[in-house]
């Protein structure tokens, strides 16, 4: 089994490729910023767009890992619906793809058919900010001309369901494993929103002005910190768990973004083993703080994947995810 990885733009990332070159199956990399945003507002390396996305490209071509240029953003202002600027994207795509670029990712589906037809041997992912999450929109991705379904994480222990849409359009499922953000939150629109426009909310001029940040007091996180069991409502898929995927799922991507290349081998060794001896929260990339440690071998013990399956999905009438932290 092999697992799709994030370019976290440190120089010992190269490093790592070389040591994991027979467990990663493709290398996600973020549209540089003088085209685009890839979803998140984070530091993009100076020689990104002319030197560092062509290395990762060539590096990764040596040892026949895939490379993905995603285009995750929920929103992209008027650019979202012009005609130029797709053109603009299409012509530097083809430029990475004749250095072998094998693959990118969509949300805008506006764009799928005209990819298509300008790159018609490059793989086309659907994004997981499509929130792909029935039967029907998977087939409609399919009529799309997407290779690759992406599932929305909420579905993640939907076993039956991933199937079923596997069945109906015979195509590969890619799986996000390890995100933190709990299932069916009433802020993801708005927070994916954010992140797409790269808003810096904590800059000194912001707070001097009296702009604070309302995600931080008034969201998800928040939310957590008043009911802890609701971490457990992220719907990651840990180490152990993987067995019940082999069969159904074809991508396994790791929320590897964010990260130091540390803790990437981390995450990697735990997947690759099939198993995590420590505090869930090393591998999980959960936003919140102030969650006690969460033993992982715990949840084996406690059968967590199973009991997680038949979560009625209602943390006030039910005790049962009390039983995992740490106490």
């Amino acid at each position: 089994m092999k697992f799709s990885i994030w370019f976290n733009q440190k120089p010992d990332f190269f490093a790592l490729i070389d040591d994991y070159k027979d467990h990663i199956s493709s290398v996600y990399l973020p549209l540089p910023y003088s085209l685009g945003n890839s979803w998140r507002d984070e530091i993009q390396m100076n020689d990104y767009e002319e030197v560092a996305l062509y290395s990762v490209i060539d590096t990764c071509n040596k040892y026949g890992i895939d490379t993905i240029l995603i285009m995750n953003a929920t929103c992209e202002g008027e650019n979202t619906w012009d005609k130029f600027h797709m053109l603009k994207l299409i012509k530097f795509i083809k430029k990475l793809h004749m250095r072998w670029l094998t693959s990118i990712t969509l949300t805008n589906m506006l764009y799928a058919p005209f990819f298509r037809k300008a790159l018609p041997k490059i793989i086309i992912y659907s994004s997981i900010n499509c929130y792909l999450k029935s039967v029907e929109q998977a087939i409609y991705f399919k009529d799309l001309w997407i290779d690759i379904l992406t599932i929305d994480r909420d579905i993640n222990r939907d076993i039956e369901l991933i199937k079923n849409i596997k069945d109906r359009t015979w195509l590969p499922i890619q799986m996000l494993l390890n995100e933190g953000c709990f299932s069916n939150c009433p802020y993801r629109h708005t927070h994916f929103n954010i992140a797409a426009h790269r808003v810096d909310y904590n800059t000194e001029e912001r707070i001097h002005n009296g702009k604070y940040n309302l995600i931080e007091d008034y969201s998800c996180v928040p939310m957590v910190h008043k009911n802890r069991k609701l971490i457990f409502r992220a719907p990651f898929i840990r180490p152990e768990d993987l067995i019940h995927y082999q069969d159904i799922v074809d991508v396994f991507k790791l929320d590897t973004r964010p990260e130091s290349t540390e803790r990437i081998r981390k995450m990697l060794d735990a997947y690759i083993a099939w198993t995590y001896h420590g505090d869930l929260k090393d591998i999980i990339d959960f936003p919140y703080q102030n969650i006690p440690y969460i033993d992982n071998d715990k949840l084996t013990r406690l059968s967590f994947f199973a009991k997680l399956r038949k979560c009625p999905k209602d943390c006030y009438s039910c005790n049962v995810c009390e039983q995992f932290f740490d106490k």
